[in-house]
């Protein structure tokens, strides 16, 4: 019984480290699946787990690199919005439909 704990805490933190891994590279379809899978093995353990300060450290990892993440996308998003606002400032002072394409070509 205790090699089955064992077992299901040494996979417990195999599996955050993917996580933690797989965050780093972006790969949010794979943490999602990590931590799913993880929670299924937390909840058949039923006591909890030895190594839980090292699957804290994994998670807070985790947790700052979705808050950076959030944090590029946000800006990002800013920036696609400033620009957006910037070629409908052109189109209008260029008198180009609104129905036209992104692109305007300013050549002569």
């Amino acid at each position: 019984m205790n090699s089955t704990r064992d077992n299901h805490q040494a996979e417990i933190v195999r599996l955050t480290q993917t996580a933690v891994e797989a965050a780093r590279l972006g790969q949010w379809d794979v943490v999602i699946e990590c931590y799913r899978e993880r929670g299924v093995l937390l909840g058949s353990a039923g006591m909890p787990v030895s190594g839980a300060q090292e699957v804290l450290t994994l998670d807070s990892q985790v947790r700052d690199q979705v808050q950076t993440t959030q944090a590029v996308l946000t800006s990002l998003l800013g920036q696609a919005t400033a620009t957006r606002h910037r070629l409908q400032g052109l189109r209008q002072r260029l008198a180009v439909p609104a129905s036209a394409p992104e692109a305007v070509s300013l050549e002569a």
